[in-house]
């Protein structure tokens, strides 16, 4: 049983009603063909953050209840180069084990070519080193742009909503919870084709939940031992960006495997994160 005020209550119930109607709206619309899809989605990352900056004026609490400060800088570094290592390294396991290909770039005789993904360096034919050097440069930088986006969303899951479900359950519950919640916060985009379009329903209630609950372990990670929500804000951006790689790879028929092999990345390293936060005894934060 999960322990929240009745007041926190309503804020996660307004964030809902407000995202799930827009998100409805946009579907009815034609859902990505709809000319306004990108700002209806865009509008609703940040419902969480304006019904947390809400409450916490009205409940007289204050802004300063969030994290606003940098931190600990090395979590920075973190959040930024996480997501684009998980990506290169996923690549490079589905490549191996057969479960699809990957039409990005190709690598033969120490040099990457065929290379169609823009590059911040430049796409021509490069060394495996330099090539390793410009995506991670790319990956930054599509994590400073995408992050744009993402504080909305982060300023309120981490920053407000992980502060108060610590205050009043245990690290894992809460953890959990809030990934639970950030997934389903999706679900009227999932069950309609959003991502998983081959099957949705799957997706929905099974696939994507659970890839955010470990996602949430490693964002909570960083968010707790950093003491800001800057770095969860920027891993989050390194997600839904470079990892774009990963997710398009040409899985053929086994986009079902190559689909549970992702969650299954994102379980072993959430999983490993999670280990830390409980280890340092860094909760004194809230």
């Amino acid at each position: 049983m999960i322990k929240l005020d009745k007041s926190v209550w309503k804020y996660i119930s307004l964030v809902f009603f407000l995202t799930y109607t827009l998100q409805i709206i946009a579907i009815i619309n034609g859902g990505e063909d709809f000319s306004l899809f990108p700002v209806f989605i865009g509008l609703t990352m940040f419902f969480p953050a304006i019904g947390a900056i809400i409450y916490l004026i009205r409940t007289k609490q204050g802004l300063k209840y969030i994290n606003w400060g940098i931190g600990k800088p090395k979590y920075i570094l973190i959040s930024l180069i996480v997501p684009i290592l998980l990506t290169l390294l996923g690549i490079l396991l589905v490549e191996r084990i057969g479960l699809g290909i990957n039409y990005a770039y190709s690598i033969e005789n120490n040099i990457v070519s065929n290379i169609d993904i823009p590059l911040f360096l430049g796409s021509e034919d490069q060394s495996v080193t330099f090539f390793i050097l410009n995506f991670i440069i790319t990956g930054i930088g599509f994590s400073l742009i995408t992050s744009l986006l993402t504080i909305g969303e982060e300023i309120g899951w981490r920053g407000f909503l992980q502060k108060k479900l610590l205050e009043k359950n245990s690290l894992l519950k809460s953890l959990t919870f809030l990934g639970l919640l950030w997934g389903f916060w999706h679900f009227p985009l999932i069950i309609n084709g959003f991502n998983y379009p081959e099957y949705p329903v799957l997706a929905a209630f099974l696939i994507f939940p659970l890839t955010t609950v470990f996602i949430s372990y490693f964002l909570g990670w960083l968010s707790i031992n950093s003491k800001s929500i800057w770095p969860a804000v920027l891993a989050h951006g390194g997600i839904n960006s470079i990892m774009i790689f990963l997710f398009e790879m040409d899985f053929g028929e086994n986009k079902f495997e190559g689909n549970f092999l992702i969650l299954g990345i994102w379980m072993l390293f959430g999983i490993f994160t999670y280990q830390l936060i409980r280890k340092s005894n860094l909760l004194k934060y809230i």
